[in-house]
């Protein structure tokens, strides 16, 4: 990067990380930016370089704060299958120039992303079933005390068979093999009349309630990230019932067949 001069003229020109709060696309962000700083006359001014790396940080932190893929989480999992970028553009029915810009600063749309997420999860589906997990009934309780910590509403009440409570462990153990390419609690779900359901549910209430969290693997960031992101979205038990009668991977299932976690791409209601 060439050296800058300060627009006063002055030559002792520093380099600076600069923490701005601002709004993009009705979002709060907090972002951290490379810039200059004049050592004389302490003005702060932005290169064309340095006004790109900021134009990439706002874009890459807006996207993980709705919950799209990234421009590295892309180029990430387009590496990790072997694809060059048209490859990757022909596989899911876009021009190469659409996966140069995702890559870069623009920001794909909700759909593009379900479709990303679905051709990255075409790696290594173990079980589709559970997740690429083992099921624990540890950290199903885990998940579900991180909910009723975000919402501030109890979860596990004694008593209740989890017709509300499953289907916000549905859609954050969908939503983490997405991101992740495993489920947080390794659960298989069935289309059940009220909505998609812990398989073999009433067997397993019980269980999961009865269960020590304290014995399960800890939720990683991006897993509490997922939680209060579908937390935020569903603020309410109605609300995540209502959604999920919504989804067409419910909808088409005959009564009692599982919900593949590949289905988790085509996801409508977040």
């Amino acid at each position: 990067m060439r050296t800058e001069k300060c627009p006063a003229g002055h030559n002792q020109v520093g380099l600076v990380e600069v923490r701005h709060e601002i709004e993009f696309r009705g979002e709060k962000l907090t972002i951290c930016a490379p810039s200059n700083k004049c050592r004389e006359c302490g003005i702060e001014f932005a290169s064309i370089e340095q006004t790109a790396v900021a134009q990439k940080t706002i874009a890459d932190a807006y996207r993980e704060k709705v919950g799209l893929l990234t421009a590295q989480e892309i180029r990430d999992g387009r590496t990790k299958l072997g694809m060059t970028q048209a490859e990757l553009a022909k596989n899911i029915n876009v021009g190469i120039a659409s996966v140069k810009r995702w890559e870069g600063v623009q920001i794909q749309t909700k759909a593009m992303d379900n479709a990303l997420r679905h051709a990255f999860c075409q790696i290594e589906i173990g079980n589709p079933y559970t997740g690429n997990r083992e099921f624990s009934p540890a950290r199903t309780k885990l998940v579900l005390k991180k909910f009723q910590e975000v919402l501030g509403k109890p979860f596990l009440v004694p008593g209740d068979k989890m017709l509300f409570d499953a289907k916000y462990s549905f859609y954050a153990d969908m939503l983490a093999f997405s991101t992740t390419g495993q489920s947080m609690t390794g659960a298989a779900y069935a289309a059940l009349p009220h909505g998609p359901q812990l398989n073999n549910y009433a067997e397993l209430v019980d269980l999961i309630r009865d269960s020590n969290e304290e014995e399960a693997e800890p939720l990683s960031e991006v897993e509490i990230r997922i939680i209060q992101r579908v937390a935020s979205t569903f603020p309410d038990k109605r609300a995540v019932y209502d959604a999920s009668h919504e989804e067409v991977v419910w909808q088409e299932k005959p009564a009692g067949k599982l919900i593949p976690y590949t289905d988790a791409s085509r996801l409508t209601q977040i």
